[in-house]
């Protein structure tokens, strides 16, 4: 019943266990959060296939002004953002939005299928003049078309 161990063998074990726990509980990964983001790019009424959306954050922490997420369009006009990995999502807050006409990838068959399409207008691609903007939720976020 009675703990005979020195002192400071009960004090290692005590901050060994701390050590496990905490890194078991999790500090995370030092990433910020992410949530899926979903939407679609038109132009001319038409999906535009190929399309690279990017994200600027407006305001909020610096680890969320670090992160640029971006997707690519599918054949359907669709595109599911990423910040760390494919299809994570983006962190939750307001964005300015920047499209650009994305090169196909020769290693990706599903680009070939792009065709010739026309350039995407050039005003698009900063932040500052596309007058495109974002906001992605705590959760699923479906971003309103982005009909160009």
């Amino acid at each position: 019943m009675f703990d005979r161990r020195p002192a400071v063998c009960r004090s290692v074990t005590c901050l060994a266990l701390a050590a496990l726990a905490s890194a078991l509980t999790g500090c995370g990964d030092g990433k910020i959060k992410t949530y899926p983001a979903t939407g679609t790019v038109t132009v001319g009424g038409k999906p535009y296939p190929g399309a690279k959306v990017m994200l600027v954050p407006v305001g909020g922490s610096e680890s969320f002004q670090k992160e640029r997420p971006f997707g690519i369009t599918g054949m359907d006009g669709r595109f599911s953002m990423k910040t760390f990995v494919d299809s994570d999502g983006a962190p939750a807050g307001d964005y300015q939005v920047m499209i650009r006409t994305a090169k196909p990838d020769p290693r990706k068959p599903d680009q070939a299928e792009w065709g010739r399409r026309p350039p995407i207008d050039s005003k698009y691609s900063k932040p500052d003049t596309s007058g495109l903007t974002a906001t992605v939720e705590e959760g699923a976020t479906e971003i309103p078309p982005f009909a160009l």
